[in-house]
């Protein structure tokens, strides 16, 4: 087990979690790390779905631009097994938004849909959405997905 940061009622603290699989993780790293740049140019979220494959591999949905503040998943689900979770960018930075957390919305859609969750931010942090538990964990801190050069 490794220490994670979790966000909950009370705000972040060091936790000892399971980690989420390890194939599901990477498929969702691998995307939000080539949306990043495009997200911040665009001031867009980028949003998607991961699932199991036939032959037990992750795969990404086709990706759907969203607005600047949300983002609704048009890809194609049908050749998965399983849909295990969602992934989206968190835009462009704005001193006025509070987008280096999931929001609340983030989490509850996850938790609705039954799916883990991935959460980019302009600040370069990426987020686990345990959506069985109901639980938002920081992967990595910031820079560790780019980060926007407005960001500050």
């Amino acid at each position: 087990m490794r220490h994670i940061v979790m966000l909950g009622a009370f705000g972040l603290c060091p936790i000892m979690a399971t980690a989420q699989p390890a194939g599901e993780m990477e498929a969702a790293r691998e995307i939000l790390l080539e949306l990043q740049s495009r997200s911040f140019a665009e001031n867009r979220e980028y949003c998607g779905y991961i699932g199991l494959m036939p032959d037990g591999t992750y795969m990404a949905t086709e990706v759907t631009r969203g607005t600047s503040d949300s983002c609704l998943s048009r890809g194609d689900e049908s050749r998965f097994v399983e849909v295990t979770a969602s992934f989206h960018t968190h835009a462009g930075y704005d001193p006025d938004a509070d987008s280096e957390v999931p929001s609340v919305e983030d989490l509850a859609g996850d938790i609705d849909e039954g799916v883990n969750g991935y959460v980019a931010t302009p600040g370069g942090r990426l987020w686990f959405n345990d959506g069985g538990d109901g639980v938002a964990y920081l992967i990595c801190g910031p820079n560790c997905m780019g980060q926007d050069p407005r960001y500050r």
